[in-house]
């Protein structure tokens, strides 16, 4: 089946029925987002492009349990989300590496909540760190690493818990360009392996193309809201650095980035953005 077909007999993995979030006093703080309406289907992968500051990560943050709507429903598998997101992984733009572990502790120690016995997740660890191409870099520690490298452990440590829904803060902003490509080319391997539902925010238009199934796009804040659902009918497998010079990923980039446009020029006007 095509990724771009979600099965529409089942329940959506993460849902957002008319979601709104303010920060501050109802009535007079500051709402960042409004009448949010999304739904991530079990094994599709979702992007969220927008301008700075209209709330990208605040969806993410609201899916994860860590925000509670101030208006609308979060619901996870059909059931209302209550507290903290306990099916999903997080992985965020900085990675959280423990300096005084070793990557095989730094991926083990996700474990520990499940109570694993410490050498079943050094076992599985040690696994997790080759799939992510790391095999001989177990005993280094996170300075030891590049930039690229951490943000692999900080994946496997993520994946080994084998979390239902990943949730994903433009992992890969502080990559260099290569570096981006390949670690994306990595999370669609790991992806298609065994296909988690994905909420995945970035800044960058081509990266969210060559990587979802969709890419929503967010107005600018405050009140940001969702303006456009575009799927991408781009076949599968891809390879990032291939699958830009096809016509039909420019032609694709040419009807988002009009939707987008006026967004990121109303961002600008408000001395906050940048382009995507």
């Amino acid at each position: 089946m095509p990724a771009t077909e979600s099965p529409a007999e089942t329940v959506p993995a993460i849902a957002l029925r008319n979601v709104a979030i303010t920060f501050g006093p109802k009535g007079t703080g500051y709402r960042a987002v409004s009448a949010i309406d999304l739904s991530v289907g079990p094994g599709e992968f979702i992007a969220v492009v927008g301008p700075t500051g209209c709330g990208k990560s605040t969806l993410l943050n609201a899916s994860a349990g860590l925000l509670k709507p101030s208006d609308g429903e979060v619901s996870i598998f059909g059931a209302p989300l209550q507290g903290l997101n306990r099916r999903a992984g997080y992985l965020f733009q900085q990675d959280a590496l423990m300096p005084w572990k070793t990557a095989l502790q730094n991926v083990a120690v996700a474990l520990e909540p499940q109570g694993v016995a410490a050498e079943t997740a050094r076992e599985k660890a040690r696994l997790w760190l080759g799939r992510v191409g790391l095999s001989t870099f177990v005993d280094r520690y996170p300075h030891m690493l590049s930039g690229g490298q951490r943000k692999r452990v900080a994946l496997a440590q993520m994946l080994i818990r084998d979390p239902e829904i990943l949730l994903m803060d433009e992992p890969f902003g502080p990559l260099d360009a290569q570096t981006r490509q390949i670690m994306g080319n990595l999370l669609l391997d790991l992806w298609a392996a065994n296909r988690k539902a994905v909420l995945f925010v970035t800044h960058d238009l081509e990266e969210a193309i060559a990587l979802a199934d969709r890419v929503v796009v967010m107005s600018a804040g405050p009140a940001a809201r969702i303006i456009g659902d575009f799927p991408v009918t781009l076949p599968r497998p891809r390879d990032i650095a291939e699958v830009r010079l096809e016509p039909s990923f420019h032609h694709i980039h040419r009807e988002i980035w009009a939707r987008l446009r006026t967004e990121v020029q109303k961002a600008y006007a408000q001395g906050e953005g940048a382009t995507p």
